[in-house]
């Protein structure tokens, strides 16, 4: 089987398809995983050969861009070509040329990479939409809508491609959602075991080594530390990051921040318990880590949960809110709304999820229900059936 697997670009919205794709390979299927930009390059660091779908378009980039633009837009003058269908819009001839030659039997796409549908329809094989959201997926009512827009959005590049057929539904989609949080197991939602993968880097020994004392996870993610440098809006967001970690060290715990360099531009020096350490994998620090706090993304949510640690999450935008709301929900995590965002706010909250027991009991039935998951493997031969 020969299988075409892609994702819009971002690291949130790409890294999550790495391990189907890996499993895909080990089953000695034929895999071509294609994306562009700076993801193109974690494609290739992720032992895939590839082809960049828009090459000399940051197309992440224009994304954010175009967020930010209908955020500061008053009501009524937002821009009319705005949208998660933005990338398939962008991707959609590259990852059609390349689909030509490839000739996959079967597209693997995330929903907001509309233009995976696209290239299924011209070819005339099935596609399965692989889910990277905790929030929502399959039939539920926030995906459905967000896939009309995005199928809405990409009806001009259909017509200009000449692709007369209408937009059809995916013959599966895969749930990385546990069933306790949403996830569903039906003829065509598919559950699909969350494995976490953030790229590959050398470790410092201690990374994996039991602490000596409570050891906390700081993370912002990808895009609010990829704000313009010496914006009001980054100068911001640093200066409230420093307040936290200033107060979470009060605490008497260890605190590793994940987060690059270009995110804390600016941040001066900070206190000894403090260990900066630059982007690293979460799946191999959060098994030492008593609890983590982090912006609410579907990716880091999704890895501290397979992993069973107790969050704190502080949702700013996108599905942030929404994964937040869950989270809190079933009780591995403490919310603090983004109009509560505060230092003090944050280490009452850490407070409450390294003291309360019932956090870290939570967050370990979470973690046994998603080990019970299919394993991307076990998932490979589904997917070779719908080719069958």
């Amino acid at each position: 089987m020969r299988v075409l697997s892609t994702a819009a670009p971002g690291a949130g919205l790409f890294l999550p398809t790495v391990p189907l794709a890996w499993a895909l390979r080990a089953a000695g299927h034929e895999v071509l995983v294609m994306n562009t930009g700076g993801t193109s390059r974690s494609v290739a660091a992720g032992g895939f050969w590839t082809v960049d779908a828009a090459p000399g378009t940051d197309v992440h980039a224009d994304f954010l861009a175009a967020s930010r633009a209908v955020q500061a837009a008053p009501d009524g003058q937002r821009p009319r070509r705005s949208g998660m269908g933005m990338f398939g819009e962008a991707m959609a001839d590259g990852l059609l040329r390349a689909a030509e030659a490839f000739r996959p039997d079967l597209v693997v796409s995330t929903l907001e990479q509309g233009a995976g549908e696209l290239v299924a329809t011209r070819l005339g094989i099935p596609y399965v939409e692989q889910s990277v959201r905790l929030a929502w997926a399959g039939p539920d009512e926030q995906a459905v809508t967000y896939r009309r827009a995005v199928a809405e959005y990409l009806l001009p590049t259909r017509e200009r491609l000449g692709i007369g057929e209408p937009w059809r539904e995916p013959a599966a989609v895969l749930d990385i959602r546990p069933a306790g949080l949403g996830g569903g197991d039906t003829r065509t939602e598919w559950p699909l075991r969350y494995v976490p993968y953030n790229e590959g880097r050398v470790l410092p020994d201690w990374v994996l080594a039991a602490p000596g004392r409570p050891r906390v996870c700081v993370t912002m993610g990808s895009v609010l530390g990829n704000l313009p440098a010496g914006s009001e809006l980054k100068q911001l967001y640093v200066a409230v990051v420093r307040e936290i970690l200033v107060e979470l060290a009060g605490l008497g715990v260890e605190v590793v921040v994940a987060m690059g360099e270009s995110d804390l531009e600016g941040i001066g020096e900070l206190p000894e318990a403090v260990r900066v350490v630059g982007w690293m994998p979460l799946g191999a620090l959060l098994p030492t880590c008593s609890a983590v706090v982090h912006h609410a993304g579907a990716g880091t949510s999704m890895t501290s949960l397979a992993l069973g640690v107790p969050q704190v999450v502080l949702p700013q935008t996108a599905d942030q809110p929404a994964n937040a709301r869950v989270l809190a929900a079933r009780g591995v995590a403490a919310l603090v709304p983004p109009d509560r965002i505060s230092a003090a706010e944050v280490r009452e909250n850490l407070a409450r999820v390294l003291d309360e027991p019932a956090f870290r009991t939570a967050a370990h039935e979470v973690r046994e229900e998603i080990r019970a998951m299919p394993s991307p493997a076990e998932v490979v031969d589904r997917l070779a059936s719908l080719v069958a």
